[in-house]
């Protein structure tokens, strides 16, 4: 399917300049499209199963909402929510999105405090929604099977994606992670849809200021676990080794509670969601890094490091929770 057409389906008018692709992703192209209706953003994927289209559908239905009660954010193309939320069927099973234009940079991480601040707010903003979560929808931090995941673990191992170290590394995280998420389950039954990917890669900043961008990742979560893991990521840590400062975790959690965000359990359970959603990650990477979801070699590649960056960082995380609560208690 190639992007005229697909611009042509979502009616995006007639082509006026030859298409700029702005992410090279195999499965998922990202490109900038020039019509006579302006400038936009179009994505294009095709999904991998029928749990795809009710995922879509619960991001889609944030991104509407969101766009609704005025979250700087580039403009939906449309708002009208179908079966896949706000992507479109294009044809060969395909389907397609698009988005205004922004012009921009993203910002690096750790961010400002003004914009942590920003970010803070934004959480708040996005519980305001108050989208409740279907707990029917495949797609939410969900636990595995001891034997899926020795499976995986020995094919990751056999084809060198990990070695042994990261392998008992990602266990003990496995392990960690289920352990939080029991500990919680009621208020994971009570989750809201929430963006759950607001990081420094997926904000712009402006010349009318910072706009987030992507809710293809959005679902279930609780916005106190959200403001977390955003708090944390604009402050430095990511998928490397990288130190969150703590005045921007500080600065960002004070943008929340000024903006009437709901502050939660300032115990090691706030990092339920960071951490859950980090294992989830993981699964994917690993499936995608073993070409279950099929990929060039360069492609499966990409995902073992990236893979292997996770491992690292969730054994960071272990060690850092204890020390990390503290800064939220104060």
């Amino acid at each position: 399917m190639n992007l005229a057409q697909a611009a042509e389906q979502l009616g995006l008018g007639q082509m006026l300049e030859a298409p700029l692709l702005l992410k090279d992703d195999e499965q998922s192209p990202v490109w900038k499209a020039v019509t006579d209706s302006g400038s936009w953003v179009v994505k294009i994927a095709q999904p991998w199963g029928d749990f795809w289209l009710p995922m879509a559908a619960q991001a889609g239905a944030l991104e509407a909402a969101a766009w609704e009660i005025g979250v700087a954010m580039p403009e939906p193309q449309s708002t009208t929510l179908h079966e896949a939320g706000l992507w479109r069927p294009i044809g060969d099973g395909f389907y397609a999105r698009a988005v205004r234009f922004v012009e921009g940079a993203h910002p690096t991480a750790p961010t400002s405090e003004p914009l942590a601040a920003w970010a803070g707010r934004l959480v708040a903003d996005l519980a305001r929604c108050a989208i409740p979560a279907d707990p029917t929808v495949d797609g939410d931090y969900r636990s595995y099977s001891q034997e899926e995941w020795e499976e995986w673990f020995a094919q990751a191992e056999c084809l060198e994606v990990l070695s042994a170290e990261h392998v008992r590394t990602l266990k003990l995280s496995v392990e960690q992670t289920e352990a939080m998420v029991e500990d919680q389950q009621e208020l994971w039954r009570s989750k809201l849809v929430m963006h759950r990917d607001i990081r420094h890669q997926n904000i712009l900043t402006s010349s009318g200021g910072p706009v987030l961008l992507d809710f293809d990742a959005a679902g279930a979560q609780d916005p106190w676990w959200e403001l977390v893991f955003t708090a944390f990521h604009l402050a430095g840590f990511d998928r490397g080794l990288g130190v969150p400062e703590r005045r921007i975790v500080e600065a960002c959690l004070s943008g929340y509670v000024a903006a009437g965000g709901a502050v939660g359990a300032v115990d090691e359970s706030a990092f339920t969601g960071m951490f859950a959603g980090r294992v989830g990650a993981a699964a994917w990477q690993l499936w995608m890094a073993c070409g279950h979801r099929g990929g060039s070699p360069e492609y499966q590649a990409g995902f073992a490091q990236t893979l292997r960056e996770s491992v690292r960082a969730m054994a960071m995380m272990r060690k850092s929770i204890p020390t990390w609560t503290t800064w939220l208690k104060a």
